[in-house]
Order: C-alpha cells, then sequence, then structure tokens
C-alpha cells in the first residue's frame, strides 16, 4: 500500500474525541462519503487552461451530537487541462469569514497550469458555497443587535456555537479523506487561514505532507481587539521610509508625513480642514473615512505599488493647488467616494456572502480571537481612544464592545493558547499591519525545533501573491518545500530574497511608481512636476526640522506602547 495511505490510516485511527461527547469516527464518515465532484453553483468551468469542479459534503453541525442535523461544507478544485502530477495544494484562506473563492484566482494566476498541481480551496463552513451564515433571510451581513436575534432564532445558541475553529478543522479532515487520492497534500494557509491550519495541525498532524503559513498569526500574543493599535507601529515604520529618503522628505521641510496626517485628521475631527471643507465636501469625507482608505492601500502586499503614493497624497491634501485638487479628486473617485448618500453595493447580495461572511467574522472573533493569552477585557472608551491616536487604520464599529457582549459566544477549547509541534514553514512580510512581523519572529523563535521563517522585505499582508507583480522568489520557495521532487534545489534557495526591493519608490523613479502614479493620481510623478515643494530643499535644517516633529510623533508611539502593556 502507498506510503500516504499507510499514513493517512495511522493518523486517523483514534477517534475523535468531541467535548462532551462520545468519539466520533472522523476516518469512518470520510471514506463512507467519498467526493463527487460536479459543476460549482455560479461559477466558471474553467479558468487559466484549469477545469473546475465542486465536491459538496454532508457533515455533522455538532460533532458532540453527530446524529441530530447537519450541514454542507463545500471546496472547488482547480486541475491542470494539459498535464497532471501527483501533487495537490489545499489553499486555506483568512478572515475569518473569506472563502475560497476569495483567493482562487489569484492562486491560479500565480501557479501555472504546467506544474500539474490540483489546487483545491475549502469553503469554512458558514461562508461561501458552504452552509452560510447570513443576518436574515436575504444574505445580510451586516451585524447588529437585530442579527443577534435572527442568528439564535434560526440556529439555536447552540448551533451558532458550532461554526468554530475546532469544528471547522473536522471539515477539514474530512474534506482531505473524502478527497481519497494518492497524491502528495500540501496545505497553504493565510492570514486567519494559518491559525487554521495550527489547529488542525494539533489535532490531525499527519494527514498532509507539507504546511505553509503566509503571514502566520500567533496563536498567544495576537488579538484582534489590539488589531489597530499594533498595526500602527507598522504604519510609523512605512512612513520613515520617507523620512530616511532625501528625495521624499524635501517635500515636508517642517513637518514629517506622519505629523502632517496627524493634524489632518485632527482638523477633520474640528471640521477645519481647509482643502476638505473647500472643494472635497460632496464626499463627506471625515477622519475615520480617510484613515481605513488609506489603510486599505497600505495593508496587503497585493498593494505594493498602491501605498507609494501615500506621503504624496498628505503632502497634496496640505498644499491643496490647483493640481492637487484636481489629483485629489481622482484619487477619491478612484477609491469608490461617491457623491451619492446611498451606498451601491448592497450588504444583502448572496454573491457578497459568497466571499466573505460578517457574520462568521464575528462568531469566531468575539469567542476566541479578541483576547490574547492573559490579556485583560478592554472597554469601549479605551478602544476609541487607541483608535483615535492612529493615523491609518481599520474602521471598527463603534458599537463593537456592546455587540461582543451580547453575542452568544462559544467556549475556549484545549486548543486555543497552543501552537502545533510539526514542521511548517512561514513566511512574513516586514511590513505586515495585520500580523506584525515581531509576533511572527516571537512564534518562530518559541519553535524554532520545528518551524522555519523567512522574512520578505518591505512587505504587507499576505505575501505569495506578489508574484503576480513579477516577484516570483516567495512562491518558489512555498511551493518547493510543498513539492520538493516538482522543483529543482534552486527554486527552494531563500537566497532570492535578496533580489527583492529594498527601498520604497515614493517619487516615481521607477516606471511602476510612475504608472501607479498615474492610475490613482492621473498625473505620473505622484508629488506633481515640482522638484521641490513650495521652494522647499533638502538642507540639513530642513530635515532637523522635520526629524524633530517626528520625534515628537515617536513620543506618541512610546506613550501607547506603554498603555499597551498596561492594558495586557
Amino acid at each position: 500500500m502507498h506510503i500516504i495511505l499507510i499514513l493517512l490510516l495511522l493518523s486517523t485511527l483514534i477517534l475523535v474525541n468531541v467535548k462532551g461527547a462520545t468519539s466520533f469516527d472522523i476516518q469512518a464518515y470520510a471514506l463512507a462519503h467519498p467526493c463527487v465532484w460536479s459543476i460549482c453553483k455560479n461559477a466558471p468551468t474553467e479558468y487559466q487552461n484549469y477545469s473546475i469542479d465542486c465536491c459538496t459534503l454532508q457533515v455533522p453541525l455538532n460533532y458532540a451530537k453527530p446524529n441530530q442535523s447537519f450541514i454542507s461544507i463545500s471546496m472547488s478544485r482547480l486541475r491542470s487541462s494539459y498535464i497532471r502530477s501527483n501533487n495537490t495544494l489545499f489553499v486555506i484562506t483568512g478572515g475569518p469569514g473569506e472563502s475560497g473563492w476569495s483567493i482562487f484566482q489569484t492562486i491560479a494566476d500565480i501557479i501555472p497550469v504546467t506544474y500539474g498541481i490540483t489546487l483545491i480551496f475549502p469553503d469554512h463552513r458558514g461562508t461561501g458555497l458552504s452552509t452560510l451564515l447570513n443576518c436574515d433571510d436575504q444574505f445580510s451581513q451586516t451585524v447588529t443587535l437585530n442579527c443577534i436575534s435572527y442568528l439564535t432564532n434560526r440556529w439555536t445558541i447552540e448551533g451558532l456555537n458550532q461554526f468554530s475553529i475546532t469544528s471547522a478543522v473536522h471539515d477539514l479532515s474530512i474534506q482531505i479523506q473524502a478527497y481519497q487520492s494518492n497524491d502528495r497534500l500540501a496545505i497553504l494557509s493565510f492570514s486567519y487561514g494559518t491559525l487554521w491550519l495550527d489547529r488542525f495541525l494539533q489535532i490531525y498532524p499527519n494527514l498532509v505532507q507539507a504546511s505553509i503559513m503566509d503571514s502566520p498569526f500567533n496563536p498567544l500574543l495576537q488579538s484582534m481587539s489590539l488589531y489597530n493599535t499594533r498595526a500602527a507601529y507598522v504604519v510609523a515604520q512605512f512612513l520613515t521610509y520617507c523620512q530616511i529618503q532625501t528625495e521624499c522628505i524635501q517635500y515636508f521641510p517642517n513637518d514629517p508625513p506622519a505629523v502632517m496626517l496627524h493634524k489632518i485628521l485632527h482638523d477633520l475631527d474640528l471640521n477645519k480642514q481647509i482643502c476638505i471643507n473647500t472643494y472635497f465636501s460632496q464626499y463627506k469625507i471625515n477622519s475615520n473615512k480617510m484613515r481605513s482608505t488609506l489603510f486599505f492601500l497600505f495593508q496587503s502586499a497585493l498593494r505594493y505599488f498602491d501605498r507609494t503614493i501615500i506621503p504624496a497624497f498628505i503632502f497634496r491634501l496640505n498644499r491643496c493647488n490647483q493640481e492637487d485638487v484636481d489629483a485629489l479628486d481622482f484619487f477619491f473617485q478612484t477609491q469608490g467616494f461617491s457623491t451619492s448618500s446611498s451606498n451601491n453595493m448592497s450588504s444583502n447580495d448572496e454573491n457578497l456572502a459568497l466571499l466573505n461572511s460578517n457574520v462568521l467574522f464575528s462568531n469566531i472573533v468575539f469567542s476566541e480571537l479578541w483576547l490574547s493569552l492573559n490579556q485583560s477585557e478592554i472597554d469601549q472608551e479605551t478602544l476609541n481612544a487607541l483608535y483615535n491616536a492612529t493615523i491609518m487604520s481599520r474602521e471598527d464599529s463603534s458599537d463593537v464592545i456592546a455587540l461582543r457582549s451580547a453575542w452568544p459566544k462559544y467556549s475556549l477549547d484545549e486548543y486555543r493558547y497552543r501552537v502545533a509541534n510539526s514542521s511548517v514553514l512561514m513566511i512574513a512580510g516586514q511590513l505586515d499591519p495585520a500580523t506584525p512581523f515581531d509576533l511572527a519572529s516571537h512564534l518562530a523563535t518559541i519553535m524554532i525545533k520545528t518551524r522555519k521563517l523567512y522574512s520578505i522585505p518591505l512587505v504587507g499582508h499576505v505575501i505569495t501573491p506578489i508574484a503576480s507583480l513579477g516577484y516570483s522568489c516567495p512562491l518558489q520557495i512555498i511551493l518547493s518545500w510543498a513539492f520538493p521532487a516538482l522543483f529543482q534545489s534552486e527554486r527552494s534557495d531563500p537566497a532570492c530574497i535578496q533580489d527583492l526591493p529594498t527601498s520604497i519608490d515614493f517619487i516615481g523613479a521607477t516606471e511602476m511608481g510612475r504608472q501607479t502614479s498615474l492610475t490613482l493620481f492621473n498625473l505620473t510623478l505622484p508629488f506633481g512636476t515640482s522638484q521641490q515643494a513650495n521652494n522647499a530643499t533638502a538642507d540639513c535644517s530642513t530635515l532637523s526640522n522635520s526629524l524633530s516633529n517626528y520625534m515628537i510623533y515617536i513620543h506618541i508611539l512610546f506613550f501607547f506602547s506603554f498603555f499597551f502593556k498596561v492594558i495586557m
């Protein structure tokens, strides 16, 4: 018998012990319900010469009561139309709440069909083509107190509690075993998906032959309640790269970008931002909208080039001449700012729910990701103060604490605040605000015997897709780890990391920088044709003034760093 099948049998001979129940035989259930592949609902049948089909399985809603009720879990499969190697890559996504459909196109674009790798994208229970969690019968994802009432009526509290990480782990185990393949199996995970994978490896350490975490979530130290606070330090690091580049900082003779943006946000709160009030009142821009718009440009590694215009945006909003007004108006329109009071994006769209479930996000975050190990509870006033201290951040609900208090949270199990002792490749971006690099480094340090961490310079959240921008090194390392027999040994050499950029083009010195400026500002140079701002020069006094004000900003960060330690 194939060695892979032997490992599969050995890993599942022990029945899964589910809290408060007799053991449930995951392996026997999976083998008795093999995948039947068919056309995916409302999806194409081919993409990039991959054929596309889906497998939907019925699994217990509650593994502790496996005979009571069932839900659907789905996964999509992309197979090469040319050749097929004996290699299958399961790809699990982030959120929580994202479905496999949210990333399948990106992965299919960067992994050539000629490699012959079969790609499988499981949908977490509660999202995608699996049984959906919604706020009403029209697929709403607007989480409110009314949504909680709907969910408890629809599922009961006990039923809603089953949409957990550990339940999703058992689902994934069934999906892998129902796949019933002799292929070498690997899992590539992103963001929250890395926590899902870690939990999977704790319970099922031998089902797959290789595991990769892109942008790893630290199970011990990371908390969603302090997401924006941790991200603030990464934002400061990013803007420091403008601070230390003469070509960029010359446009900020008095205040560096971080300080200037802080003042802009303060003026917005007071309704005194002259440029916004004079030229852009139709967009109804407030400080929260400004923070989240800039953070959206900055967060993802896929916005690698878009983020380069942020210092120029700050400069133009502060200077506000006619060229600036035209460039900023173009920018606001590209970012979806509308003069209409209505929102064209309906939260009741089934297609939006197919990609992401805000309800699943809330259920998992409120239940077990809100606090890190030994972290104290945090109140709304403190959360607001931390948010208002940021200059770029994800916009959070002003009543998030009340929502969490009302949410019927599930209990933590024995797998929370633990780390799997399995061989794992981790890659982390040095400018990742969502799963910060220092937390990935901590994880690699305490698990040094089983985990290998590669640091990718100047990259944000979720690294692998930068292959679509021409930076294929991280993807090469990942695929070589997953399928070493498929690639020559030099493809696994991390020395290619040194070929990645080590500086950020803020001024349009490169073709990609100019193209990005043209896309977002309708101008080929982000700061404009003038090489100096208001006749400012990059002399020692200019840099000295800017650095002095920058230190004020750093002192503010140090204060919140101390505050952060206190509330932990």
